[in-house]
């Protein structure tokens, strides 16, 4: 007979089985079966218990992990920012100096005329 085999037979003449069954073992044996069931549900219980705290553990370091991005996004944003003023200020001194200095002067102190006013 193969494991899987259900034994259908009568077991009237065997004395560990006073009646039909379809199963070699109740389902409400206390026994071995019975502890070994009980040991495998609370078994299954721990590791769904660990798989669900993985989870929410995972969830929390991709949490940090997005403020520290989001903050170190926010630092690097406003360091390129002085970066380009900085760049922008001193272009905008080199063009000047290489400009009819005359012409700056005016600009400068706002010498224009009431035709020029337009340009400042």
């Amino acid at each position: 007979m193969k494991s899987g085999d259900r034994v259908t037979a009568s077991t009237a003449n065997n004395p560990y089985h006073t009646n039909q069954m379809d199963l070699p073992f109740s389902p409400e044996e206390t026994g071995a079966v019975g502890t070994f069931r009980e040991g495998f549900s609370h078994e299954v219980g721990d590791l769904v218990k660990l798989e669900l705290t993985a989870e929410e553990m995972l969830g929390d370091e991709v949490r940090l992990a997005r403020e520290y991005v989001k903050e170190d996004t926010s630092h690097f944003w406003s360091d390129l920012k002085q970066e380009f003023v900085y760049w922008e200020l001193t272009t905008g001194q080199l063009l000047l100096a290489a400009a009819d200095p005359t012409r700056v002067d005016w600009h400068e102190h706002h010498w224009w005329g009431d035709d020029e006013s337009q340009f400042h």
